[in-house]
């Protein structure tokens, strides 16, 4: 046989021995492909459920913190009449603190009158 025959056949050979490969590789490829889009698939079902549950959570976070703020609101309401009501003792009490020193004078000065009346008095016998 001619050399050249021989070569070219040694040729086919490698290319049919590389197409092989080549057939093998891809083949491979797509069933890593096919693996990896099931992985995938997988974990994304895996991470919507994730957020389905952490989007509830959130929610039930939202309802116990408005809840929480409306008792704020109500305690802030009574916080402010308390403060109104004591106010309003405070001022009651600078009233009467204000009368009692007013009484305070007056009977010391009523006190110093009858100390004068005694005084003027005859000792009795």
């Amino acid at each position: 046989m001619d050399r050249r025959v021989t070569a070219l056949e040694g040729q086919v050979k490698t290319v049919s021995h590389f197409a092989g490969l080549a057939q093998r590789r891809y083949e491979a490829t797509a069933q890593v492909v096919g693996m990896v889009q099931v992985e995938i698939k997988a974990l994304r079902t895996e991470m919507n459920e994730r957020f389905d549950v952490l989007n509830e959570r959130v929610g039930k976070l939202e309802e116990r913190m408005d809840r929480f703020e409306q008792r704020m609101d109500r305690f802030e309401e009574r916080m402010d009449r308390f403060d109104e009501r004591l106010t309003n003792v405070e001022n009651r009490l600078t009233r009467v603190e204000q009368r009692l020193d007013g009484v305070e004078v007056i009977l010391k000065s009523h006190g110093e009158m009858l100390r004068e009346i005694l005084e003027r008095l005859p000792a009795a016998a």
